[in-house]
This record gives C-alpha cells, sequence and structure tokens, in this order.
C-alpha cells in the first residue's frame, strides 16, 4: 500500500489562526515541532497498517519542509 500525506500547520493541535503560524511569528518554532510530531504520528500509523511507501506533501506556505525530517525516521 501506498499512503500520501498531505500536512499542513494550520490542521494542527494547537493552531487557532493563521498568524500562529507565521514563520516570522516566535511560536513558529513550537508549531514547527509539534507538525513534526503529528507527521511521524501519521507515518506510524500508516506502517503499522501496512504502508509500504509513504509521501509527505507540506502544504504549509511554500511548501518549504515546515516539519524536521529526522522526526520521521
Amino acid at each position: 500500500m501506498k499512503v500520501y500525506i498531505s500536512a499542513d500547520m494550520e490542521g494542527i493541535t494547537g493552531v487557532a489562526n493563521w498568524e500562529e503560524v507565521d514563520h516570522n511569528k516566535p511560536a513558529y518554532a513550537q508549531f514547527q515541532k509539534q507538525m513534526s510530531l503529528e507527521v511521524a504520528a501519521a507515518c506510524e500509523g500508516a506502517i503499522a497498517a501496512g504502508a509500504k511507501q509513504i509521501m509527505v506533501k507540506d502544504a504549509h506556505y511554500s511548501g518549504r519542509k515546515s516539519y524536521h525530517l529526522t522526526c520521521l525516521i
């Protein structure tokens, strides 16, 4: 099974409005870490369900990797 995950910071736990996840705001690093953890959890669930290939798309802002790939290993 192949899995495609599209992740956007506006949809993660704790985000109430777009301004909180602006990369120029102080809380950005906190939400970046949260997104990394949530994407990692989704990947772990997909693997547990039998996924053999997972593609993750960063759908936040310009798609410039709002998550840390090391959290996905």
